[in-house]
């Protein structure tokens, strides 16, 4: 079948109030995103300035404020990506406003992927936040926000609520949330088990005699294939294989671990301990090098764009999430598909548990009404919603009856086998980790140092001899060993 073109236009929409929002076009969710390596989709995205003191939030209220007078519509304001959310957000926001007309009436402000962080935290240090704002756990910023005190801990709001437990979502969602002092701090919005996913061309492989991938594939057959592909035909010099993911903390950590190895150990949680100076990350870090060397494995900046112009056979190690725009990109040019990634030399396939969250600013003059909303937010209709925008990321929200849900299941735009796969995905079993002091996205901090390294070696300036994968641990160890922020 030909996969029909996604909607090219983003709705305007107008909800009992203004929807604030600004263009740009996003990489992924999580991520969803973006693209891994420099042009990411849901990859992460400019090192954003450092959060404010819990001062500097306008020494807001730890309880509850009191409820408006009778009659008195309490408004709240929202924040998220404008670029990513806009669509499923917007039908969100309308519902809610809709549920507590007369009462509540929420407005969305959203901002564009790439300056989401420091947007919202000029608002934050400006003392004019709305009362829901965006917080990567991948970005730290779940975690950054909790220990400066700018989220409200909303244990005792989950415990009193007989609609929205934290059962909803899966165990490894709601340990992920209580890496902050045993606290939860914020509800998934979005959720996946990132860069697992590789998309295909069937027409180029059905032109080449070239079996398609199955859930049982191996990287050394991925590889067997795209040499395949490469000597069927005289192929243009933009023509690769094979694009993949790079260039983000998430995108190295599932890669390291297709070779059965961590780059942060402990493998779950606050890492201490630099480990890509060992077996697993050399391996892999020689892998990639020695493929892009051949020409098999595209430059590191290709993504859905080139897959869509026909200029990649195999888009793997990416979001599930990205398949709207993978659509988009590709439109009726040729049919295409996608399903897991293949399996590495051990059997695993790699991976990385990325959740965006919502939480409470501790600012917020009405929190009560902020839970209102933060459900709504994280609902399941609010997590399907998501995943059937027109464009945008299509990352579900993290619960098994939203991923799983007939809607998405029978999404007409893709196959029903790709769906079932991502259906199966919020089963993979990869965890969460991140530096354990939180030294990620500042300046000079991990990312940066994981920049300086990996792309030298995506870009053959460098090769990853043992000598040279020890000197990048090194530096990364010096960042972990430094105090908390």
């Amino acid at each position: 079948m030909k996969l029909g073109v996604l909607g090219a236009s983003r709705r305007s929409i107008v909800l009992n109030g203004a929807i604030l929002f600004a263009g740009g076009l996003l990489a992924a969710c999580g991520g969803e995103t973006a693209p891994a390596a420099p042009a990411a989709k849901a990859e992460p995205t400019k090192a954003p300035a450092a959060a404010p003191t819990a001062a500097a939030a306008a020494a807001a209220p730890t309880t509850a404020a009191a409820p408006a007078a009778a009659g008195k519509v309490i408004e709240l304001r929202a924040h998220a990506r404008a670029d990513s959310e806009i669509d499923g957000y917007a039908k969100n926001i309308e519902a809610f406003n809709k549920k507590f007309e007369g009462k509540f009436k929420a407005v969305y402000e959203g901002f564009p992927g790439g300056e989401l962080y420091v947007k919202q935290e000029t608002l934050m240090a400006g003392g004019t936040i709305g009362d829901i704002h965006y917080a990567h756990q991948s970005q730290i910023k779940y975690q950054e926000y909790a220990k400066k005190n700018l989220a409200v801990a909303i244990d005792s709001y989950l415990a009193k609520d007989s609609e929205t437990k934290l059962t909803d979502w899966p165990q490894r969602a709601q340990d992920a949330l209580k890496v902050i002092d045993g606290k939860v701090f914020g509800l998934p919005v979005r959720g996946q088990v990132a860069w697992m996913f590789i998309y295909w061309n069937r027409d180029m492989l059905k032109k080449a005699g070239i079996a398609e991938p199955t859930p049982d594939w191996t990287l050394e057959q991925m590889i067997e294939a795209a040499k395949k592909v490469k000597q069927s035909a005289s192929w243009p010099e933009e023509f690769y294989p094979c694009g993949y993911s790079w260039g983000g903390f998430e995108q190295l950590v599932g890669n390291v671990r297709r070779f059965n190895g961590e780059v942060l150990d402990p493998g779950n949680g606050p890492g201490k301990k630099a480990m890509m100076d060992s077996a697993p990350a050399v391996q892999m870090a020689k892998w990639f090098y020695d493929n892009i060397k051949a020409k098999l494995f595209s430059p590191r900046t290709y993504g859905a764009k080139e897959f869509g112009e026909g200029k990649l056979a195999f888009y793997f190690g990416r979001l599930a999430g990205e398949r709207g725009a993978v659509n988009n990109a590709a439109g009726k040019n040729f049919e295409w598909t996608f399903d897991i990634s293949p399996k590495g030399p051990t059997g695993r396939r790699g991976g990385f548990l990325s959740i965006d969250t919502q939480q409470i600013n501790a600012a917020s003059k009405n929190k009560d009404a902020a839970w209102e909303l933060l459900k709504a937010l994280t609902s399941k209709d609010a997590g399907v919603n998501l995943a059937l925008q027109p464009a945008g990321s299509l990352t579900p929200g993290f619960r098994k009856d939203v991923y799983c849900s007939d809607q998405l299941l029978n999404d007409a735009r893709f196959p029903k086998t790709a769906m079932k796969a991502n259906c199966d995905n919020i089963d993979q079993p990869e965890g969460f980790t991140y530096p354990g002091n939180l030294r990620l996205t500042q300046p000079g901090a991990v990312q940066d140092i994981i920049n300086k390294y990996m792309n030298d070696i995506a870009d053959l300036k460098a090769e990853p001899t043992p000598a040279y994968m020890k000197q990048m641990n090194e530096e990364l160890q010096k960042i972990l060993d430094e105090p908390s922020i």
